[in-house]
């Protein structure tokens, strides 16, 4: 991995390394005319020129005719540079002409080869038909996927020799603004030929013609077009954080024939009399989920760089990626400024310069000077300010967001069920939290009612806050106090052949009819600290000693 020194090289950097496939449709690419790719012709034997000693001027005129049989018009477009653009990225590039009577819709092999693109790249003017297929190719890709996978990052760009870039994107615009229920958004620094919806970014991009308007930013030879390709998919995944992802996702696609190579054929027998030893208990097939993260998890340990993200490309975002709010004035001496101590935050952390801490309360500074050094007290204004200061505001929203997603599994699927970490939520009455601390083991392969235990949550009002969750668009704080008092047992049916507990439209019902929205569902290290937590106030020993000597021992 090379040095990275900026936010924008350590983007395109894990951009490279992410991204594989890219689809270009042209109808100019397999045909006789300029822009095919072909083999230059090859005369079948060398040409013959009958000698006449009395007429060189005849021989001279037919050779050069002979000549000019077998010359070849350069081509002034060629899809061959744009393929080979990519190919210089180790991407692949595969060109598609799709036959002039053929369509393009979700059922044609032109959508299903496009729709498994990281990047797709389609000339405007397809047959000459004035852009009505490229329209149609980009509305099914942006309006499948949202469908389909939302979650899909996709690149579309529209390459097109069109005079005028502006009419074209203003019929992407009017087509995908009728078929497209999430808000496009038009980003002003792309002068309108560019904008995005919630997980696609359609752009328009001209092949180099004469325009009378001053658009150099949108026009781009074949031979960079990858590179602007990867640009332009930057702005789909530009944050650090992002960064650091893809990068993680490159690697396991890198190392992918080595995970497969651990669990071969020959394994088999051995899987097999596992799960026959293991059944009618145990379904074994469900242990190849935690065998598979256990090898993401090394090859994400082993394979990345250390650190991930160099302490010059952290001084570049400081820089010229952050946008100071006006909250991060107040903590700042007068004489210290807001990049410099930007920096000096996020490099030395609790190590923060004694000229830097002179606003700070004395506790908070002599928190500080302590050694080691603690964070001021949370519940002071000093940490709300160190925590926000480089936030868009002082809520703390975005240390929530984060807060959740190192906490909460992501539900990728409508699989919803209640196990150890589950937290649901009363949908009648006092409609409290709680958080479900059944073991896993006794949480599958049950039969009729089963009791659950679970421990009160409340809703944090104070400073303290052990888990955050999402509920109604909105987040709220909850506080975990596992004390004998808030523990609470509930009775289930496990109406699913499988044996477990599932939520029907996100709403579980206990055998008095009591129903309980679920909410969220803990990692599984978090779950287990929670119900450790628990099991530690059950299992405390109640002696007689002497009450000075326990006093001392506080």
């Amino acid at each position: 991995m090379s040095q990275q020194t900026t936010v924008t090289d350590f983007s395109r950097e894990a951009v490279e390394s992410f991204v594989q496939t890219v689809v270009f449709v042209d109808d100019k690419i397999y045909g006789s005319y300029g822009g095919a790719i072909r083999e230059p012709k090859k005369l079948a034997g060398a040409v013959k020129i009958r000698k006449t000693a009395s007429k060189k001027a005849v021989k001279k005129a037919a050779t050069k005719e002979a000549r000019q049989e077998v010359q070849i018009e350069e081509p002034q477009f060629s899809p061959h540079d744009i393929q080979a653009s990519f190919a210089k990225k180790r991407i692949v590039c595969s060109l598609h002409q799709p036959l002039r009577q053929n369509s393009v819709g979700t059922a044609s092999d032109t959508y299903k080869l496009c729709a498994s693109a990281d990047i797709i790249i389609v000339d405007w003017d397809l047959y000459g038909d004035a852009g009505e297929k490229a329209r149609e190719l980009v509305k099914n890709l942006v309006v499948q996927s949202l469908e389909d996978d939302p979650h899909q990052l996709r690149l579309v760009l529209i390459y097109t020799d069109n005079p005028n870039l502006f009419d074209v994107a203003d019929s992407l615009f009017r087509v995908l603004n009728d078929n497209v229920k999430s808000e496009i958004d038009y980003p002003e620094a792309d002068q309108g030929l560019a904008f995005h919806t919630l997980n696609a970014r359609v752009v328009v991009l001209g092949k180099p013609a004469n325009r009378t308007l001053d658009l150099d930013d949108f026009v781009v030879e074949e031979t960079a077009l990858a590179d602007r390709a990867v640009s332009e998919f930057c702005k789909l995944a530009d944050g650090l954080l992002q960064g650091c992802i893809l990068k993680g996702l490159a690697e396991i696609r890198k190392q992918s024939r080595k995970i497969l190579t651990k669990f071969h054929s020959g394994l088999d027998a051995a899987f097999l009399t596992h799960r026959a030893l293991g059944l009618p208990h145990e379904e074994a097939f469900e242990h190849v989920t935690p065998l598979l993260v256990s090898e993401i998890e090394a090859v994400l340990e082993d394979g990345l760089a250390k650190p991930l993200v160099e302490s010059e490309v952290i001084e570049n975002w400081c820089e010229a990626v952050w946008v100071p709010a006006e909250h991060a004035e107040n903590i700042l001496p007068d004489d210290v400024g807001l990049c410099e101590f930007s920096k000096s935050l996020c490099e030395k952390g609790l190590e923060l310069p004694t000229e830097h801490r002179a606003k700070l309360s004395r506790k908070s500074r002599d928190a500080l000077n302590k050694n080691p050094p603690r964070w001021p007290s949370s519940d002071s204004a000093d940490f709300k300010s160190l925590t926000t200061f480089h936030s868009v505001d002082d809520s703390g929203d975005d240390s929530r967001e984060l807060g959740m997603l190192m906490s909460l599994r992501t539900q990728y699927g409508d699989n919803h069920r209640l196990t150890l970490g589950t937290i649901i939520r009363e949908l009648s009455g006092d409609k409290r939290y709680l958080i479900c601390l059944q073991p896993p083991c006794d949480s599958v392969r049950l039969r009729g009612n089963t009791v659950f235990m679970f421990c009160l949550l409340g809703e944090s009002t104070g400073q303290k806050i052990a888990n955050v969750v999402q509920h109604d668009g909105a987040f709220v704080d909850l506080t975990y106090k596992p004390k004998i008092e808030n523990g609470v047992a509930l009775i289930f049916n496990a109406r699913s052949s499988k044996g477990v507990v599932h939520a029907d439209n996100l709403v579980f019902t206990d055998s008095k009819d009591n129903e309980y929205a679920w909410v969220a569902q803990l990692k599984s290290h978090h779950a287990q600290r929670a119900v450790e937590e628990f099991a530690r106030n059950l299992s405390r020993v109640g002696l007689i000693e002497s009450e000075w000597l326990r006093l001392k021992a506080m």
